[in-house]
C-alpha cells in the first residue's frame, strides 16, 4: 500500500516504461482476476431486478464514489492538470464503448460466448504492444504461454462454438468488438498512466460512464420504476466497491509499472473462476473440463512469464 501511495504523489515518466513483473505484482494480478472472474455471476444476480445498462451505470457510480473517497484520503486531486484532459477524454470514450459493447454482447448472446470472445483480448494486446510499446516485443515464450492458456479456455467452452446463429451471432460479433476495444484501451492506458495519476484515470472513466449510462437508463430503460430485491442491490454494491473501485485502481497502478501484455495474460484466470462462481452461487452445472482448463491456464501463465 505504501508503494501505491508513493505512485500517487510521484510525477510520472514522459513515456510508457515497464519493469520485470515481481512476485508481489503476480500475486496481485492473480487476486484481481479471481475477483473479476466473479463479475459475471454478480451481474446475473444484479439483473434479477435491474435493467442491464442501468445496472452498469449504478455499479460504476458506486465505483466512482469509492475512487473519489480514496483521492480525498490520499489528498490526490481529481481535477485534470494541464495536458491531461485529452488523455482522460480518449480513455473514457474507449472505456464507455468497451463496457457498452460488452453489455450488449451479453444481452444478445450467452455468458459463455461472451467470456470466450472477450478473452481473446490478450492476443490482441500482445500484437498491439509489439508495435506501440517499445519495451514489449513479442517473444516465443509469450506466444507459447498465450496459446497454452487459451487452449484451456477453448477446451472449457468447446461445446458452445456450434451454436452461433440469429441474435446469438449478432451478440458474438458485438462482443468481438468489445475485445478489440479492450485491447486498444489497455495499450492506450499504458501511455496514459505514464502521464496521468492512475486514480484520476480511473475516476474520470467511471464518472463519464455512470453519467451516460444512467441518463440512458432513466430515459429509455425505466430505471426509476424498477423494484429490485436485496440480492440485486448487494450484487451491484459488490461490483461497485470490489470489482470497480478497488479492482480498477489497483489495476491502473499495476499497468503503470509492469508490462501490459504480461498482465493481460493473467486475464485467462477469470473465465474458469467465473464458471466456478456460477456453480457455487447460481447452481449452474460444472463440468470436469474446468479442472483441465484451470491447469492449462496456470501452465500458460508460467510459460509466458519465463525469462
Amino acid at each position: 500500500m505504501s508503494e501505491l501511495l508513493a505512485e500517487e504523489t510521484a510525477i510520472g515518466p514522459v513515456g510508457p516504461t515497464s519493469v520485470r513483473l515481481t512476485t508481489a505484482g503476480a500475486v496481485i494480478a492473480v487476486a484481481l482476476n479471481l475477483v473479476w472472474g466473479t463479475n459475471a455471476a454478480a451481474l446475473k444476480i444484479a439483473l434479477w431486478g435491474l435493467p442491464p445498462i442501468g445496472a452498469s451505470g449504478l455499479r460504476f457510480s458506486i465505483a466512482a464514489l469509492g475512487v473519489l473517497l480514496w483521492c480525498l484520503l490520499t489528498r490526490t486531486t481529481v481535477r485534470p492538470r494541464r495536458g491531461e484532459a485529452r488523455w482522460l477524454a480518449v480513455n473514457s470514450a474507449l472505456f464507455l464503448a468497451q463496457i457498452a459493447t460488452f453489455t450488449l454482447g451479453v444481452h444478445f448472446s450467452t455468458a459463455a460466448h461472451a467470456i470466450v470472445i472477450l478473452y481473446l483480448y490478450p492476443f490482441l494486446v500482445v500484437a498491439l504492444a509489439h508495435f506501440f510499446l517499445p519495451d514489449e516485443r513479442i517473444s516465443l515464450a509469450r506466444i507459447g504461454g498465450l496459446a497454452v492458456a487459451f487452449s484451456g479456455i477453448a477446451l472449457l467452452f468447446a461445446g458452445e462454438f456450434g451454436r452461433w446463429h440469429g441474435a446469438a451471432l449478432r451478440g458474438d460479433l458485438i462482443e468481438l468488438s468489445s475485445a478489440v476495444l479492450l485491447a486498444v484501451q489497455i495499450v492506450f492506458l499504458k501511455h496514459a498512466v505514464a502521464r496521468v495519476t492512475p486514480t484520476r484515470v480511473v475516476f474520470w472513466q467511471m464518472f463519464a460512464l455512470s453519467v451516460v449510462f444512467l441518463a440512458y437508463s432513466f430515459g429509455l430503460e425505466g430505471l426509476s420504476h424498477v423494484h429490485a430485491g436485496p440480492a440485486s442491490w448487494a450484487a451491484v454494491l459488490y461490483q461497485g466497491v470490489f470489482i470497480g473501485a478497488i479492482g480498477f485502481t489497483v489495476w491502473m497502478w499495476q499497468m503503470r509499472r509492469f508490462s501490459a501484455s504480461v498482465l493481460s495474460i493473467f486475464g485467462f484466470i477469470a473465465p474458469p473462476t467465473g464458471v466456478l462462481a456460477s456453480w457455487l452461487v447460481l447452481h449452474e452445472p460444472i463440468t470436469p473440463l474446468l479442472l483441465v482448463s484451470a491447469g492449462l491456464v496456470a501452465a500458460g501463465i508460467v510459460v509466458a512469464n519465463r525469462p
